[in-house]
């Protein structure tokens, strides 16, 4: 079968945003015809990129329609065994959409390939990007023709916040941490992890995160001496990304 030929390019914002975010709009993902996710982006496209310290947008274009989009983003993070201390650059495969009317024409093949020659031109490490676990298409995009392994299996659980109905215990309190401590529990507990972000500390003050908050039992001041802390206390971390994740049920 023969395709009309189309074209990959870099984001343009002040031409592409309107079309990005229909393509967003019509590319929603869920695990069931019940339940399902898509993108907000709320007028910026590269809002999940944006603050990372390397990124770049691309575009399908077929006929003056904007058929396809992909994202990624570089950054180093922890890699065991990986010289020079443990560090590794990583790129970031992000928001992956074919126009559901144009798949099935090499249209994500293409826009992968062209990613992952910016990420070999930038010397990175490791390429990483996560799909649902029963998006066939997808997984076999990247595991059978770019030959990715599988990583983790990470769950992703959704609930709207307005609707919790319970009470804090009276024997809990919540504090939230200044930026410092924040950044030194993250490095002490989870900085061993693979793939922990080295560039934690710019994640925690950019604007768009909102703080870090502990909780803990009432009269346990330990968690106040960093020292002390330990792998009981429970720690929660918010950030807003200008996106906005709907369900419908």
């Amino acid at each position: 079968m023969e395709f009309n030929k189309f074209r990959i390019r870099s984001y343009e914002g002040q031409y592409d945003r309107a079309q990005v975010e229909d393509l967003e709009r019509r590319c929603e993902v869920g695990p069931s015809e019940s339940v399902f996710l898509f993108t907000d982006t709320m007028g910026d496209p590269i809002c999940r990129i944006r603050n990372s310290p390397m990124y770049m947008m691309l575009v399908a274009e077929l006929e003056n329609e904007l058929v396809g989009v992909i994202q990624g983003s570089i950054k180093l993070v922890t890699v065991h065994g990986h010289p020079p201390k443990d560090l590794a650059k990583v790129g970031y495969v992000l928001g992956l959409r074919v126009s559901p009317h144009h798949r099935r024409k090499a249209i994500g093949s293409s826009l992968v390939r062209r990613l992952e020659e910016w990420f070999s031109s930038k010397d990175v490490d490791y390429a990483y990007m996560a799909t649902e676990k029963d998006n066939q298409a997808s997984v076999s995009l990247f595991m059978d023709k770019f030959g990715y392994t599988k990583f983790r299996t990470p769950a992703i659980l959704v609930n709207p916040v307005n609707h919790h109905c319970f009470q804090i215990s009276a024997n809990i309190e919540i504090a939230r941490l200044k930026v410092d401590q924040a950044e030194y529990l993250y490095r002490r507990f989870m900085g061993s992890t693979e793939f922990f972000p080295n560039d934690i500390g710019n994640i925690l003050r950019n604007k768009l995160s909102l703080g870090t908050w502990v909780a803990y039992f009432k009269g346990d001041i330990g968690w106040g001496i960093l020292g002390q802390m330990d792998k009981s206390l429970i720690v929660g971390q918010c950030s807003v990304y200008g996106t906005v994740e709907r369900y419908s049920s």
